[in-house]
């Protein structure tokens, strides 16, 4: 379904940052692609990084409430995600809106950096074998896909992504050792692990 109606303003606008913007004089269906469709949401973002305007767009973007389609490099989600964060009035200001589509695409924008590295940028020893995270809080979008930093501890740990929600076993709050997590999958099978135990000591009495 297209997000662009085809109308045009009865009166030519005053030239302004929009006539030098990658996406001038290209079909607009090109950004507003379906959320879902992964290679064509990084299409929209490819050519956004390239332009010389990227962060006007951008803000305009936050300051109007876009909802739908990639402004500035944003995704839709990433847009919601500034906009909890930031004020109205402090989208307002150039600079704030630098910094927070920066932070926002750091992982885009540099492609070089993996998993890896982010994790072992914004990780550090706690005691009792626990690890700290200094990372961006919550959901961080890296190269267009979120995810937590539990879920990236629980992904270069076992090799594959978490099914549904991990969770900590241990009590400190600031953990992000893998080793005290589980996933749906594993919970379901410890807690399989822990019946079975469970009958085979209920049933060893009766058996001598």
């Amino acid at each position: 379904m297209t997000h662009y109606n085809g109308s045009v303003p009865e009166t030519k606008r005053k030239p302004d940052w929009r006539d030098t913007a990658a996406c001038a004089d290209q079909d607009p269906e090109r950004w507003f692609p379906n959320p879902g469709n992964v290679a064509a949401v990084k299409d929209a973002k490819a050519a956004c990084f390239g332009c010389p305007v990227m962060y006007q767009c951008a803000q305009g973007a936050l300051t109007r409430g876009e909802e739908a389609g990639v402004w500035g490099g944003l995704s839709e989600g990433q847009r919601v995600t500034i906009r909890k964060k930031y004020r109205v009035s402090q989208l307002d200001a150039p600079g704030i809106v630098r910094r927070a589509v920066n932070e926002a695409l750091h992982y885009e924008l540099n492609p070089l950096e993996t998993l890896r590295d982010v994790w072992e940028k914004h990780t550090h020893d706690l005691p009792g074998g626990h690890i700290g995270w200094s990372g961006p809080s919550g959901s961080f979008s890296f190269r267009g896909i979120p995810t937590t930093p539990k879920q990236l501890a629980f992904l270069l740990d076992r090799g594959h992504k978490a099914v549904g929600i991990v969770r900590r076993t241990c009590e400190v709050v600031e953990c992000v050792n893998p080793r005290h997590m589980l996933d749906n999958e594993e919970r379901c099978r410890q807690k399989a692990d822990e019946e079975r135990a469970l009958i085979a000591a209920l049933e060893a009495p009766l058996a001598s």
